[in-house]
């Protein structure tokens, strides 16, 4: 149960449900701010418009009747300044509902308050202005802050207040239900994001348990999804790629360990064969040459074989590092043809070499070996018997040079020039003349190439099939 627990909380659910929660409990704060702020300022507006409203009746009654309070004589009507003041502004007092606190003064004599100001007197002659809003605090008339509104002319000055009392009431009574929502809420997103959450990540789970069947024998099957066109649907295509190139690549490495082995296999048996013969029985001279000018050339095949496969593996882990010299081109083919010439024993065929100048280059000289080899050996393997092989070194310009090898072929137009290059690709040639091999020759090839910033193609002319190496002389 603990580790369940543990689990759950560790999980992207409870993540996601707690922010989808969280965000949920600021948004509700924000709004609750701005509701908070908008009816303080509404109420705010709308009891400073009736104060104010209320003040400038007054104001216009006293203005309107023309009274002199210097001048007022008690008689039978008015016993004194106040009831004619209340008798006056009676009709404005009366039927406004926020009449709480009144008072008119003229000059420094109060003439008139509201009998709820008892013996307060709201003095506030350090004001000029003639209005003015204002807020002050008096706790003999209120335990809350009092919004009051000045409005005085030369003769009269007239303030009428109110408390926020009622303002404050409604924010009180505001913020009372947040508090017992907000808990309230912040579960309900809980519960919200854990739903949401649970129905989103569900084909999450659905990927995993697929992924999960998929071992190295079942790479055909796909992980269902990716019609959808969504990030999970996105997901799942690239996981469908990728295991696509894993059954690939797995492919590959069982068809080239098969290959390895069968390479490997052919030249240590024909070398196994030959030496329990010589060994069962007494050769002559002659016999024991034949027999040690084989398992020369089977040798020769299995260090090609191991010099390709090493080359493969530096270079898919980027441990390849050029070592170029100046190379004389005369020397260094002419060396070459003298090592490949072992390979043409046997076989009514010849290398030609053919150099228009004799110039120097900048390469690496093992690398460019193993290269022009590799292209040699396929011409020899595919060529016509009683043609020459054709090696053709020139400058191309002040730049670069080429290397062109040109053999005859026989179906020359069954021959894929785009794939040729390609690991492990092997033309119909092969089966037909029953060539061995693993296809990795030409590949090797062009990777040497292409370290030394050159180019090599294959070109088809008529009967004959060329490879043009071209490559930077610096």
């Amino acid at each position: 149960m603990k580790n369940l627990i543990k689990s759950y909380i560790l999980s992207t659910r409870f993540k996601i449900s707690i922010w989808y929660a969280v965000v949920f409990l600021i948004l509700e704060c924000l709004f609750g701010l701005i509701v908070y702020q908008y009816l303080y300022n509404n109420s705010l507006k709308k009891l400073d418009a009736s104060l104010t409203s209320q003040a400038k009746a007054i104001m216009h009654i006293l203005e309107s009747k023309h009274i002199d309070i210097e001048t007022f004589q008690p008689d039978s009507n008015y016993t004194s300044e106040e009831d004619l003041i209340w008798d006056i502004i009676y009709d404005v007092v009366i039927f406004n509902e926020r009449n709480t606190f009144i008072q008119i003064s003229s000059g420094p004599k109060v003439i008139y308050k509201s009998a709820n100001l008892l013996e307060t007197n709201l003095n506030f002659s350090e004001i000029k202005r003639p209005y003015m809003i204002f807020d002050f605090t008096d706790h003999k008339l209120s335990d809350d802050e009092i919004r009051g509104v000045l409005l005085q002319n030369n003769k009269y000055k007239v303030i009428v207040a109110y408390p926020k009392k009622h303002i404050v009431q409604i924010i009180n009574s505001l913020t009372d239900i947040y508090i017992v929502l907000a808990p309230l809420f912040f579960v309900i997103s809980l519960l919200g994001g854990a739903i949401i959450s649970q129905r989103s990540l569900s084909r999450i789970d659905k990927i995993i348990k697929k992924t999960e069947e998929i071992t190295a024998h079942n790479l055909n099957e796909i992980i269902p999804g990716e019609e959808h066109d969504d990030e999970f649907g996105r997901l799942v295509k690239k996981m469908n790629e990728m295991i696509q190139r894993i059954r690939t690549s797995i492919e590959y490495m069982n068809q080239f360990s098969i290959s390895v082995a069968h390479e490997l296999k052919t030249p240590l048996t024909i070398l196994r064969g030959e030496i329990e013969i010589a060994l069962k029985s007494n050769k002559s001279q002659g016999e024991y040459v034949e027999i040690l000018k084989s398992n020369y050339e089977e040798i020769l095949r299995l260090i090609k074989i191991i010099d390709n496969l090493f080359f493969i593996s530096k270079n898919e882990h980027n441990l390849i590092t050029l070592n170029k010299k100046k190379v004389e081109l005369e020397k260094f083919l002419s060396s070459l043809i003298r090592n490949v010439n072992v390979l043409l024993n046997e076989k009514s065929k010849k290398l030609v070499l053919n150099l228009e100048s004799d110039f120097s280059a900048f390469f690496d000289p093992d690398l460019i070996k193993q290269a022009l080899t590799n292209i040699i050996d396929n011409a020899i393997k595919y060529g016509l018997d009683g043609y020459p092989i054709i090696v053709t070194a020139l400058k191309k310009d002040s730049d670069m040079f080429e290397i062109i090898v040109k053999n005859e072929c026989e179906n020359v137009n069954e021959i894929d020039t785009e794939k040729i290059f390609n690991r492990n690709f092997r033309s119909d040639l092969s089966a037909t003349k029953n060539i061995r091999g693993m296809g990795l020759g030409l590949n090797v090839a062009k990777s040497i190439i292409n370290l030394h910033d050159g180019l090599i193609k294959a070109e088809k002319t008529n009967n004959s099939i060329e490879f043009i190496i071209q490559l930077p002389l610096i």
